[in-house]
């Protein structure tokens, strides 16, 4: 756009999003400049001779675009904010341009998002910025493009007339089903991307469409440098580490501490050798290192990305290491700054064919390699003849800057006369700046009269005053100020000048007039954004509570806070409106408004009175993204509170948490808690990571050390039975982690049973009968049960009454096709399931007695890998009196109908079996690490369906096959 502008061109751009940006703008190292002057102003020496060995592309690349650097960095005006780099990919030589602070993607987009609307305010002729609309498609009359077609937010379908350049980016953001990835690159599918949702393919399609031809497509690029934020290890979009921490020393290690790669290769390269070390891994960089980034470290501390570690011994603990166990490059490096990263997607250096020589430079070559007049495309949109150099640091913007001024001065060439001739954009800027301004007319206020003191009056002055009053009537009370009100961004896009200058910032309003000409960050950074909702930029730089820092009263030289986006009024202005009696005052946001907000792209949901937008958290969610989308523009109070411990969602709001929930403020109509909230169970939270060992084998670890810590803890003290009866979950944990151990052991005995006779089957019966004695402790003369098998009913009691109870307050008020109901309906069916069990096999009225030799200390150690477990056939043991359990199961399930009821039970038993399974792992009172929540919920869904397999292996062996006699005694 500059280039085109520059040329006498007139623009329109059409921007898909809100705002301009794209991207670019979270890039975190810099540009590639070899050659550039900042360069030799700092006494580098670089002809970027290592950069051309991929041909004459890549030479000519290299030699044009350090002179396209700094024109558009010279346009901009943002050369004291540069600083060199080391980079990967470039070796030892420093030829990166950073910012000193801040990301410079964000920096330099900032920049030129606030020189191209400068440009569209004063000069509308020249340019304009059609935001939130989406380009259908490319009109054509014959071979040639004429023109787009598109469509504004929820309008009709609109045109525009010209040549068009393409500049929509990648398609690394989008891995669904159907995507570019899927069909031409689907290795990549098993990774996660660093490209948002904007980066979906549309330069292909449109392109296509009209006849281009594509290459390369197949070609994408990994990053070894996306971070794996604590609990999100499965996160499918993960955020970039900045390879200027690689640059300024970092060293990557695997899982054994050691260094695996040069960090100063290629992150192809670096993300290729990953592929032969062992995760996880992770991104070090001592604190000397670190100062000449501190401002990354410390951004990336902030927010949780890095941690800091005193020394190389307390990182080498945490990991299970020894401290000599570490490479030596981290020993006696005093305090560490350590990231885990993993490979990800980064870019596509595939895309519309476009020529880079002088006669098709810039433009769209169709299949055959011709040409297509009047379609230009630069940037990720094209595909880059030089997919080795394009994993470089720094590569993939230096050449959106040589793209973009090659697609620029082709098309330029095509629609203007005097394509040729330059006027510097510098020059457009000054004329629209200097432009006379609506405020340069002062008001005159009309004079009054002033009045008279009363002590002043004569008698008939003050007499005429108090008729005048009488007449009147008396005097009406000054309204009383309540404050600002909602405020809608319709309002907010009002306030669009540096004169009248508003925006948003995290569902808050700013009035940020009096702060742009002291912004820490420049003007350029906070015009940009004027009458829009920067929040995804401002948090993207900025640290958490950067603008609560900084807010001043009405009239002062900061921001200012002028109420909640949506409808919320201000703090203050809020409190105010209550009058002082604890009276919620009216938000403006309704139930209605929430129920708009019901994609993924855009979701909110209310919990216990108030309305959260979770869009960016959906994907971090720990309970799964369906957990929440089921509630998408809903009311999830209920659901929220049935799983999580009161002040959960507090602890997780954004900023402190930058992808969790934002606060949007109160919601009239919805009530504060539509049901009991669950009792805290006081737990602390599961820990982040994977606990020190990584992979399946941590799994197991974990699922087996905390079952048996779980059991341990028994069923009483949970907090459940005081003087009422309370929905604390503790009960229905620790109760279903004991049924559950106790169901795995009962069923595989059955089952091995099967394949060792009836003397098996009943000597496990006769484990339990010889335990009885043991009933009501001894105390209680024949007792029915034993005291593990009371133990077990009184689990089973727990679990049952607190399932009810919970269901009672939190899902009685939903229909059944919510699913709200599917736990307990299932629990209902398998507690009469098991009392069917009981009375049919257990308390059978009809069991008949037979004579077999028992082991007399309880198990058969000799026997057992013979499968011999509870019988003996040892002739010396005495025959001992049991019950004929084999015979009383036979009786029972020769019988059709019973097989078939027993068969549905048993799949609802495993239904709610998977259910409960995937609600108790990421539980608090668990403690599973939370990278092991997904691993463990697998293991426990496989170890479900082999129970619910052996049983009905039981059952329909028995019912098929002939029964075996057994001899009874009286």
């Amino acid at each position: 756009t500059c280039e085109l502008l520059e040329r006498g061109c007139n623009v329109t751009i059409i921007e898909k999003e809100d705002n301009l940006g794209g991207n670019a703008s979270k890039a975190t190292a810099g540009i590639a400049a070899p050659g550039s002057s900042i360069q030799k102003a700092a006494g580098v020496s670089d002809d970027g001779a290592d950069l051309m060995s991929e041909g004459d592309a890549a030479k000519h690349f290299v030699q044009a675009s350090s002179k396209d650097v700094e024109w558009f960095t010279k346009i901009l005006g943002v050369d004291s904010e540069l600083v060199l780099r080391l980079t990967p990919g470039h070796g030892r030589i420093a030829r990166t341009i950073g910012t000193k602070t801040h990301f410079p993607g964000a920096v330099i987009t900032y920049a030129v998002i606030h020189l191209l609307q400068e440009v569209a305010q004063g000069r509308p002729d020249r340019l304009q910025i059609i935001s939130s609309a989406r380009v259908t498609r490319l009109l054509t009359a014959g071979t040639r493009v004429v023109g787009v077609e598109f469509s504004r937010e929820g309008g009709q379908a609109e045109s525009l007339r010209g040549s068009v350049v393409v500049t929509a980016g990648g398609y690394a953001g989008s891995l669904e089903k159907g995507s570019l990835v899927a069909k031409h690159a689907a290795k990549f599918l098993k990774f996660a991307t660093t490209n948002d949702e904007r980066a979906n393919g549309d330069s292909i399609a449109l392109g296509t469409a009209a006849g281009a031809g594509t290459a390369n497509l197949d070609k994408l690029q990994l990053t070894p440098f996306a971070a794996v934020l604590p609990g999100q290890a499965d996160a499918q979009f993960k955020v970039v580490v900045s390879d200027a921490i690689a640059g300024a020393g970092g060293k990557l290690i695997d899982a054994t501490g050691k260094r695996f790669c040069d960090e100063m290769m290629s992150a192809q390269e670096c993300a290729d050798a990953m592929t032969k070390a062992r995760s996880p891994f992770r991104l070090v960089i001592n604190a000397k290192q670190a100062e000449s980034v501190q401002w990354l470290v410390d951004f990336y501390t902030q927010r949780r990305v890095m941690k800091k570690f005193g020394s190389v011994g307390e990182l080498a603990s945490m990991m299970r290491l020894s401290g000599s166990a570490m490479d030596p490059a981290l020993q006696g490096s005093g305090a560490l700054f350590v990231a885990e990263v993993t490979s990800a997607l980064y870019t596509c250096s595939g895309g519309l064919n476009t020529g880079w020589t002088q006669d098709v430079a810039g433009k769209v070559l169709n299949a055959s390699g011709q040409p297509i007049d009047g379609l230009f495309a630069a940037g990720e949109a094209t595909s880059v003849p030089f997919p080795k150099l394009w994993s470089v640091s720094g590569i993939a913007l230096l050449y959106c800057i040589y793209s973009g001024r090659m697609a620029g001065r082709a098309a330029a060439g095509m629609v203007s006369a005097n394509g040729s001739a330059v006027q510097d954009l510098r020059e457009i800027i000054a004329g629209v700046m200097n432009k006379p301004s609506n405020g340069d007319a002062a008001a005159v206020e009309e004079k009054r009269p002033a009045e008279k003191p009363l002590d002043e009056m004569t008698k008939e002055e003050l007499i005429a005053m108090v008729k005048d009053l009488e007449a009147k009537g008396p005097m009406r009370a000054p309204p009383v100020d309540e404050g600002p009100k909602g405020i809608t961004m319709e309002e907010v896009k009002k306030h669009s000048t540096k004169e009248d200058a508003w925006l948003v910032v995290n569902g808050d309003v700013i009035d940020v007039t009096k702060w742009i000409p002291i912004h820490p960050g420049g003007e350029q950074a906070v015009v940009a954004y004027l009458g829009q909702d920067a929040s995804d930029e401002w948090n993207m730089i900025h640290k958490a509570g950067t603008i609560e820092k900084n807010l001043v009263p009405e009239g002062g030289n900061g921001p200012v806070l002028k109420g909640k986006l949506g409808g919320a009024a201000a703090p203050v202005a809020a409190a105010a409106a209550a009058g002082g009696n604890g009276a919620a005052a009216p938000t403006g946001l309704t139930l209605d408004d929430v129920a708009k907000h019901n994609k993924e792209s855009d979701l909110w949901v209310v919990v216990n009175g108030r309305a959260y937008d979770v869009t960016k958290w959906l994907q971090v969610h720990p309970g799964g993204v369906q957990a929440i989308t089921a509630y998408a523009g809903k009311d999830a109070t209920d659901e929220w509170n049935c799983i999580h411990k009161p002040g959960t969602i507090e602890k997780n709001l954004f900023p402190a948490n930058p992808s969790g929930p934002v606060d949007m403020g109160a919601v009239s109509g919805a009530a504060a808690a539509a049901a009991p909230a669950a009792v805290a169970d006081d737990e602390k939270p599961p820990p982040d990571g994977n606990g020190g060992i990584p992979g399946i084998l941590g799994a197991i670890v974990f699922l087996g050390l905390n079952l048996v810590l779980m059991l341990s803890r028994t069923v009483f003290f949970t907090g459940n039975v005081m003087f009422k009866l309370e929905n604390n979950r503790n009960g229905t944990i620790r109760s279903a982690c004991m049924l559950l151990v106790f169901t795995v052991i009962h069923v595989v005995g059955n089952f091995l049973a099967l394949f060792s006779g009836p003397d098996e089957l009943n000597g496990e019966g006769y484990f339990f009968d010889r335990q009885a004695w043991t009933g009501g402790f001894g105390l209680v003369t024949n007792p029915p049960l034993g005291l593990a098998e009371e133990y077990i009913a009184l689990a089973l009691l727990l679990h049952v009454s607190v399932a009810v109870k919970r269901s009672w307050d939190i899902s009685m008020n939903y229909c059944l096709n919510t699913g709200r109901w599917n736990m307990l309906l299932s629990g209902l069916t398998i507690l009469f399931f098991i009392t069917m069990h009981l009375r049919d096999i257990k308390f059978n009225p009809d069991t008949q007695y037979t004579m077999m030799r028992v082991p007399p200390y309880w198990i058969n150690f000799s026997g057992v890998l013979q499968g011999h477990v509870f019988f003996s056939t040892d002739p010396s043991v005495p025959l001992v009196r049991v019950r004929d359990i084999y015979s009383v199961m036979v009786g029972v399930f020769k019988d059709l109908g019973t097989c078939v009821l027993y068969t549905l039970c048993v799949l609802i038993f495993w239904a709610h079996m998977m259910l409960g399974w995937k609600k108790l792992v990421p539980a608090d009172a668990m403690q599973i690490p939370k990278d092991h929540v997904k691993r463990v919920t697998f293991l426990g869904w496989i170890a479900a369906t082999a129970v619910a397999s052996m049983y009905l292996t039981v059952l329909w062996y028995t019912y098929c096959m002939p029964p075996i006699k057994i001899e009874h005694v009286p």
